[in-house]
């Protein structure tokens, strides 16, 4: 017979939680990498200047840094705010870098 283990635990849930945090870096930077391209097109075609690319470099830096900011408030304790706060950030910059292509381009 096995014994609760609660380290045992914490460990899996930090493990999955990880695969979660590269699962969404991976959804996102494509998401940039297609915006990236949408810029190029943008500037190439329609004579915007290279400024247009701001948001989309900010958005490549910003979103790493939010996602070792929340890892760290999930080894604290705060697992499930950590996953909420992940998720729900890794939304926002879609969409909010998804406003900006729009407006670009149309």
């Amino acid at each position: 017979m096995q014994k609760y283990n609660d380290i045992q635990n914490k460990n899996g849930m930090r493990i999955l939680f990880m695969v979660m945090q590269m699962f969404i870096l991976l959804i996102v930077f494509s998401i940039i990498y297609t915006s990236f391209v949408a810029v190029q097109y943008v500037v190439e075609e329609q004579g915007v200047s290279g400024m247009a690319y701001i948001p989309v470099v900010a958005s490549l830096i910003l979103f790493p840094v939010l996602l070792h900011k929340y890892r760290q408030m999930f080894n604290k304790g705060k697992m499930l705010g950590a996953s909420i706060w992940t998720l729900s950030s890794s939304s926002v910059m879609i969409i909010v870098v998804y406003l900006y292509i729009d407006k670009l381009v149309g």
